[in-house]
């Protein structure tokens, strides 16, 4: 592991009070250090460096900041990482990394905004579509704006890979598997590796909102095709025409199809899709591609964020 995320490593995420159990909050921890740390510093980029990069997080994904913040310092950018309230220790985590300030303001608090952004060059905003454009309309400063995607994953025979991608971080945030498509999908197997994964790393808090979705989608799966259940973790198999570009914490959804059906019923979301596990059908320009198990482990070395140079996008905007 890189020297500069070895103090990470040094503290146990379970008190950062991220929602997650303690189990999966340090596989979650553990699993995005070890990606940061494949990056390649060294990399050449065009045009100048950003003097300072402001980076704005949501609440979603607790390490979601990590790798850009680690990056940035890495290359010599001072780094102001703006957290939300409810993932506030863990941006204190990260803001052990040298070159690495952290600071907070609400939502919506526009003349905090303002005064941050005045002090960067650029900023990378984590977030809804609609925060990255009232961020951008509001400010002169350069955006690289990483909104919502979903990941989708085509049914190998893994059931315990794709249930580990279902589980890490409870199935929220862009890169875990919205759905689970192919044909002849093995329901026992996945119920199974569901709880297992459910006994190896406990589901955490769940709020009500998702817990009405989660009943929603119970009914809906009994009504058109099979629930299966267990305690942490729900498996729904869906026809194709109910596919939904959405996760539910600890629920897979599994939508069977030949490979221009699968394509087609995903051709709406085209573009939105971010991560690809197995061999989807279909074109995804913003994709990144892997093996099942692996949705939720991006590599640091990987070129691509949402089909963007995000490091290459900073160096050429801020230039």
């Amino acid at each position: 592991m890189s020297p500069a995320l070895e103090p990470l490593a040094t503290l146990d995420p379970a008190a950062f009070d991220t929602g997650l159990s303690p189990e999966n909050a340090r596989a979650c921890w553990s699993t995005a250090l070890a990606c940061a740390s494949m990056a390649d510093l060294s990399r050449p980029l065009p045009g100048s460096p950003p003097g300072a990069v402001a980076i704005i997080a949501s609440a979603n994904v607790f390490t979601a900041p990590l790798e850009w913040a680690y990056q940035l310092a890495g290359r010599g950018v001072k780094v102001y990482l703006k957290a939300s309230s409810a993932q506030r220790a863990s941006a204190a985590a990260i803001g052990r990394i040298e070159g690495v300030e952290v600071g907070h303001w609400r939502g919506g608090d526009v003349a905090a905004e303002k005064a941050a952004l005045a002090r960067v060059d650029a900023a990378i905003v984590l977030g809804a579509e609609a925060t990255i454009d009232a961020i951008r309309a509001r400010s002169a400063t350069p955006v690289v704006g990483l909104g919502p995607m979903f990941g989708v994953a085509a049914w190998t025979g893994d059931a315990h890979a794709h249930a580990r991608d279902a589980a890490l971080y409870d199935g929220r945030g862009c890169m875990s598997p919205a759905a689970i498509l192919g044909r002849a999908v093995d329901l026992d197997a996945l119920a199974g590796a569901m709880a297992e994964a459910e006994r190896r790393w406990p589901r955490g808090r769940v709020s009500a909102e998702e817990a009405s979705e989660i009943r929603r989608l119970a009914s809906l799966a009994r009504a058109t095709g099979t629930w299966r259940e267990g305690p942490g973790w729900g498996l729904a198999r869906l026809p194709l025409s109910r596919l939904e570009p959405r996760g539910l914490p600890r629920v897979l959804c599994v939508y069977e199809g030949d490979d221009d059906e699968v394509a087609a019923a995903l051709g709406p979301w085209r573009t939105q899709v971010g991560t690809v596990a197995g061999p989807v059908p279909g074109n995804y320009p913003r994709a990144r591609r892997c093996n099942p198990g692996q949705m939720q482990a991006p590599p640091g070395d990987r070129r691509l964020h949402d089909g963007i140079d995000v490091m290459e996008a900073l160096w050429t905007r801020s230039s």
